[in-house]
């Protein structure tokens, strides 16, 4: 249970019943509180009494604001353990809802116009929107994910309490508790915290000069994902922890780099990986007129690619697609290709080490704006590997999606891999203090 403050009163105008009606899976608000206050009931008594034998008084109270701008008056024990139960009577006292508005969360002015019909629902201890920036999710549309939440049924309501529940339990520590800081080293790498816009800009930026010095750089610039598989194999391949250093980007990827994080009290603002990236990538290289040239993966997979980014994005510009299964005596050849094509942006989907490795050797020699190492980007647009469903990636459990779909290939990465990443984060505690 989550030690937030607890909500106990919205001062807004009265719900109507007829209206709440149509929020499916509020009618379970009173029994669940009620269960769950009927187990806690020991802890309760023995926070209160805690409490009591301070001295002090036993409940503590905050005012906060829902996303509507509606005032919210929070409670919790002043002492003791989960300190947030007396969320609990709030919601079997029907004054708020255990998923419902959510507060602490700035909308702008159009996205609360769309959300003035759904003004009957409460506050909420859970909202979908909280449960992405919980477990990293890029969310930009914040009313359109509210919209589908309130227009879910019975079932839909218990999923978002189920695995908001869980994100809260594994990620959503108080972050007021937690530094944010714009560039924090893990395990020896640097991490740029970039939220999903201000690393779109990055790479859509023709500025390509050095960070905090001002100096032009020779080439162009290069961006990394960083991800639980990087960490391990720069474990055992220091030349990679060089290269992924080296680069002027490096993006946290990943459920496993936000937990490791956190246990330094940094938190990320945003899971950055390239498959959620590059629709917003190719939006704005729409709009900007910027071309992207696609270098990597199997042979015919980046055609494939290209192709299916055009369906959907039929203004981008692919300046060239070519496979990566190439000798590197072959790289000055490639090199000249890409810039030949004029393109300004490059994937570069060659899996890692050998991505970083190519970037570190070719990008002084390139001259599109931004170079970026994706992985296996690829397949996935490419339709070769389909992507897990949403509700996997809520929870941070992608890889197991993966893992089902190339059990083989993908066993070490993650069956060993994962538990291992743990190992070092917790036994070792290694994630301050490099490999």
């Amino acid at each position: 249970m989550s030690t937030k403050p607890l909500l106990l009163n919205v001062r807004s105008r009265d719900v109507d019943c007829n209206q709440q009606k149509r929020y499916l899976g509020t009618e379970l608000n009173c029994p669940i509180s009620a269960c769950l206050l009927l187990i806690s009931l020991p802890i309760l008594i023995f926070d209160t009494c805690i409490a009591v034998i301070k001295g002090k008084a036993i409940f503590d109270y905050a005012l906060k604001q829902d996303c509507l701008g509606r005032t919210v008056q929070y409670q919790q024990f002043s002492s003791g353990i989960f300190k947030g139960l007396p969320m609990l009577w709030a919601v079997l006292t029907k004054r708020i809802s255990l998923c419902g508005m959510p507060v602490d969360i700035k909308l702008n002015k159009q996205q609360i116009e769309r959300l003035q019909s759904y003004s009957f629902i409460s506050a909420g201890l859970f909202d979908a929107v909280t449960l992405h920036q919980a477990s990293g999710l890029a969310t930009n549309e914040k009313s359109e994910l509210l919209i589908q939440q309130f227009s879910a049924n019975r079932l839909g309501y218990c999923s978002l309490l189920l695995k908001a529940a869980i994100t809260t339990f594994l990620y959503n520590n108080n972050k007021s508790q937690l530094k944010t800081p714009a560039v924090f080293t893990l395990f020896g790498l640097k991490i740029n915290n970039d939220s999903m816009t201000d690393a779109v800009d990055w790479v859509m930026s023709d500025q390509n000069i050095e960070q905090d010095t001002e100096q032009k750089l020779k080439g162009c610039k290069t961006g990394c994902f960083v991800n639980v598989n990087s960490v391990n194999l720069a474990a055992v391949d220091p030349q990679l922890g060089v290269n992924l250093n080296a680069a002027n980007r490096s993006f946290a990827d990943g459920s496993g780099l936000r937990i490791a994080a956190k246990t330094l009290g940094i938190n990320i603002k945003d899971n950055l990986n390239g498959t959620d990236m590059l629709p917003h990538l190719c939006k704005a290289a729409e709009a900007q007129g910027v071309s992207i040239y696609l270098l990597g993966a199997k042979p015919g997979v980046a055609v494939a690619t290209a192709k299916n980014l055009l369906k959907q994005y039929p203004r981008l510009r692919i300046a060239g697609a070519e496979h990566g299964y190439f000798e590197r005596t072959q790289d000055n050849n490639a090199v000249e290709r890409i810039n030949h094509s004029n393109a300004e942006i490059l994937l570069l989907a060659m899996g890692s080490p050998i991505q970083e490795k190519w970037l570190e050797d070719n990008a002084p020699h390139l001259t599109c704006r931004t170079a970026l190492a994706v992985g296996g980007l690829f397949d996935f647009y490419s339709g070769h590997i389909s992507r897990s469903p949403i509700w996997m990636r809520e929870l941070g459990l992608e890889w197991v999606w993966r893992l089902m779909q190339e059990p083989k290939s993908k066993f070490k990465r993650y069956v060993i891999g994962n538990p291992l990443f743990l190992i070092r984060t917790f036994v070792f505690n290694r994630a301050s203090r490099g490999f």
